[in-house]
């Protein structure tokens, strides 16, 4: 799928932030390389988390992964995935609600958008 100028930059909105680059370049010093590895351990550790979640087995367990999402994907500036788990990190996992299944087709199409954008920005 063709990218918008402004997904390319990491922005669709200010509400809509995919990959906040600038945020990342503050811990990384502005080196393309750091960056790359940076993403690339994130985007490595996001089938496992997603895995938890999907076949959730405790309560404590879908804390646990909710956070640890939020926490990482704040951390490398996947604004839009880290939404998604700070709304979905009080819901119970549990539960088969419909809130937790839009919140995880919304997670996952954010999963998906952040690694289109970070294969073009990092070949």
């Amino acid at each position: 799928m063709a990218q918008s100028a402004a997904k390319k930059s990491g922005r669709t909105g200010a509400s809509q932030v995919i990959f906040d680059r600038t945020h990342l370049a503050q811990y990384t010093t502005d080196s393309p390389d750091l960056e790359r590895e940076i993403v690339g351990l994130f985007m490595a550790q996001l089938p496992a988390i997603l895995e938890r979640l999907l076949n959730v087995s405790s309560r404590a367990d879908w804390r646990m992964a909710t956070h640890t999402l939020k926490g990482s994907a704040l951390a490398v500036g996947a604004c839009r995935i880290g939404e998604f788990a700070k709304k979905l990190e009080p819901v119970d996992g549990l539960e088969a609600s419909e809130k937790r299944k839009k919140l995880l087709s919304g997670l996952v199409q954010a999963i998906d958008e952040f690694d289109e954008l970070a294969r073009q920005l990092y070949p």
